[in-house]
């Protein structure tokens, strides 16, 4: 068991220098972790279901038309009865964005065999126009709420995109911080055993109790090492499963041949070269507050409706007329009137029409809405405060973070040339016998431990830049 674990040693330590061939490219393998997210795929098909809401809305708030056969009766007769034909046939046309113009052209036919009845009346030609009412508003709300989601629809793809990336990029790091902690393990074995050697050369017998409890510390160190190489290799069995792809470790010596090649390296990004309003909370603080606004305003306490049209044989005067009329609504009162003015007549009577209603509570209701409107509206402008108060945060938090990258990187490869240089030096003064296998071996370790820093650094880099894209909306 000694042996393997000496073995296991010295192959740890010439891995790096020496890796396979087939080592997996870090972006090919982000690419395929990508495409087995279960998620992301989910979203994609969130996305194209919400550009089917949104031509829905703008079919249903934009022209429409209707065709309609109405009530149709047909009767064949029996005896003395008449064989009977009603139908009040008709057509419309809307345009709820454009004060919800409306347009029909309706008849009534009827058909007697008896006395060869066989007409059209009351057929009506009309025109009618919001002057003052929440459809157009309204019909304005929907499109842009189906458009909003659609949008924010995109956007979940994008940050669960970034999400997906920083676990990927997580899940690595995870790995090489324990690929670093491997690495101070076998710092720790080297170190007691130039203990041990020591002990050795002061003449310590390996029967001592001082010697034996140091070499213990060395074979209990051991073992630690064996036990993390068999938990690193669940853990890269892991995450190239997650990646999609199987992997062939029956070496567990050869580990550092599955740490990704060509991990990117990049600059740190600015918080404070984007812009602040696309900050994703001051944007959507901003957006609700616009969309409810507009929302509060479709609810009007005065609304009117004016239409006009022409009545081809008005059962009501027997002669054609020419038809007006008016809506309002005031609160919860209720007023309409229409005129129709007969054509062809010497009496010149319009007919006329009334109606009324009113509600008492509509009116309460309406001062109760008012009220709570006007809290609502002051509730978001907090909110919108409140956003711009967390950017300033985050700008901070985000500007800290970014110094502490660069003094990381800094630290680390001022380190890294440090034991590099001694790591070299020490490797010309073992070949002249001046220093022990260990100390060249403990200097040779510092140096590799400090390269996957380097790598865990870089990685910190693109996590970072990450999140800073996540605070913000892409520009318009």
């Amino acid at each position: 068991m000694k042996k393997k674990i000496i073995f296991c040693l010295c192959a740890f330590l010439n891995i790096f220098l020496y890796a396979n061939e087939t080592k997996f490219d870090c972006a090919q393998l982000l690419n395929s972790y990508l495409e087995h997210d279960l998620t992301l795929q989910k979203l994609l098909l969130e996305v194209s279901k919400s550009e089917l809401n949104l031509k829905l809305s703008k079919i249903e708030n934009g022209f429409d038309i209707l065709l309609s056969t109405g009530n149709m009766i047909f009767y064949p007769g029996n005896g003395d009865l008449d064989s009977q034909i009603t139908m009040k046939p008709s057509i419309s046309a809307k345009i709820p964005s454009l004060k919800n113009l409306t347009a029909s052209v309706s008849t009534e036919y009827e058909y007697k065999s008896s006395s060869e009845k066989n007409e059209l009346e009351n057929t009506k030609i009309a025109f009618s126009v919001d002057a003052i009412s929440s459809e157009e508003i309204l019909s304005k709300i929907s499109v842009l709420k189906s458009e909003r989601a659609l949008l924010e629809a995109k956007r979940l793809l994008q940050t669960s995109s970034l999400a997906s990336e920083n676990r990927f990029y997580t899940e690595l790091k995870s790995i090489l911080l324990y690929i670093n902690d491997i690495f101070t393990y076998f710092q720790t074995v080297y170190t007691d055993k130039l203990h041990l050697e020591t002990l050795k050369a002061q003449g310590y017998s390996s029967a001592s109790s001082t010697y034996r409890v140091q070499e213990m510390k060395v074979s209990s160190g051991e073992h630690d090492i064996e036990t993390a190489l068999h938990n690193l290799r669940l853990k890269f069995i892991v995450f190239y499963q997650n990646c999609g792809i199987k992997i062939d470790f029956t070496d567990e010596n050869k580990f550092m041949d599955f740490v990704p090649e060509n991990i990117p390296v990049v600059e740190a990004l600015s918080f404070s070269d984007y812009e602040k309003e696309n900050f994703s909370e001051i944007e959507n603080a901003k957006w609700i507050h616009q969309i409810n606004e507009m929302v509060r305003s479709s609810d009007k306490f005065f609304s009117m409706g004016v239409n006009a049209g022409y009545t081809v044989k008005n059962s009501s005067t027997f002669s054609d007329t020419l038809d007006a009329g008016i809506s309002a609504t005031i609160g919860g009162l209720n007023l309409a009137s229409s005129l129709s003015f007969p054509l062809g007549l010497e009496g010149f009577t319009p007919a006329v029409s009334v109606s009324m209603s009113v509600s008492p509570n509509l009116f309460r209701k309406k001062n109760i809405t008012t009220e709570q409107n006007s809290l609502s509206s002051q509730q978001e402008v907090l909110d919108i405060q409140e956003a711009y108060d967390n950017y300033e945060t985050s700008l901070i938090s985000y500007n800290q973070a970014c110094v502490n990258l660069e003094w990381e990187k800094k630290s680390v490869a001022e380190n890294f040339a440090l034991y590099k240089e001694n790591e070299s030096d020490l490797y010309k003064y073992y070949k002249s016998g001046i220093v022990s296998e260990s100390e060249f071996l403990s200097a040779k370790n510092n140096r590799q431990l400090y390269e996957i820093k380097i790598l865990i650094n870089r990685l910190e880099y693109i996590l970072y830049n990450n999140e800073v894209l996540s605070e913000f909306v892409p520009a318009n």
